[in-house]
């Protein structure tokens, strides 16, 4: 199916003083987090003209960054058709889980003696936006909250190859991410999950919240694993 890009960016996307490495990144943001927001779904056709056109900027500029994102394995170019958005089997989301556990695990084990008083009390108000939004059965707070946290572990673990080798296919992780948190009986689950996480990596417990934070994603995956076709290609999680 053929797809035109909604974006909330303004028409006159090139602002003055604005150079061409800085526009590329912001459509290359744009487009990448229309694929982990679930707003371009795996297998559908990315038009290169329908993105210059409504982001404003140049069928070469959209080209360019849409073959980046095919270098990446976020789209993947079919012959004589075009750019389409790439898709996971099964058995890679349950591969890239089964990596994810041990080295997001090492990393949590790593990083709490490293992060600050301020740094879990920025985590801990967002677990309290999150808890009144979900009582509104609200779970976009408890998103964010589940991402920043995610987020916080890694980047204090001190060990930036290891920082670089999760992140590097974050995107794909964040799909599914966005997916399983979406359904409010999913969100409540995985609040008191990471609560757990939290509380433990608060206390200085680095063993319990590295434990606490593989078996967590152990559960991400088997959620994920059994409701494949809806959280890849389902419209009814949002």
């Amino acid at each position: 199916m053929q797809h035109i890009l909604k974006s909330n960016i303004v028409e006159n996307t090139v602002k003055p003083g604005e150079n061409y490495e800085n526009l590329e990144g912001k459509i290359y943001k744009i487009i990448k987090d229309k694929i982990i927001y679930h707003k371009i779904k795996p297998r559908e056709r990315v038009i290169d003209k329908n993105i210059a056109q409504e982001l404003g900027v140049s069928r070469s500029l959209a080209r360019q960054v849409l073959n980046i994102l095919a270098k990446e394995e976020i789209v993947e170019i079919v012959p004589r058709k075009g750019f389409y958005i790439k898709e996971m089997t099964k058995k890679e989301i349950e591969e890239m889980y089964n990596v994810r556990k041990i080295l997001e695990a090492y990393a949590v084990r790593l990083a709490v003696s490293k992060i600050s008083d301020d740094d879990f009390k920025k985590i801990e108000n967002l677990f309290k936006v999150a808890r009144k939004d979900l009582d509104e059965k609200k779970t976009d707070s408890f998103i964010k909250t589940d991402l920043e946290m995610h987020k916080l572990f890694i980047d204090k673990c001190g060990n930036e190859l290891l920082k670089q080798i999760i992140n590097k296919y974050n995107y794909r992780y964040l799909f599914y991410r966005i997916a399983d948190l979406s359904p409010i009986e999913r969100a409540e689950k995985s609040y008191f999950e990471h609560l757990e996480i939290f509380k433990a990596a608060k206390n200085g417990d680095s063993k319990a919240s590295s434990g606490l934070m593989m078996k967590h994603i152990e559960h991400c995956k088997k959620e994920i694993i059994d409701n494949f076709d809806k959280y890849t290609y389902g419209d009814n999680f949002r």
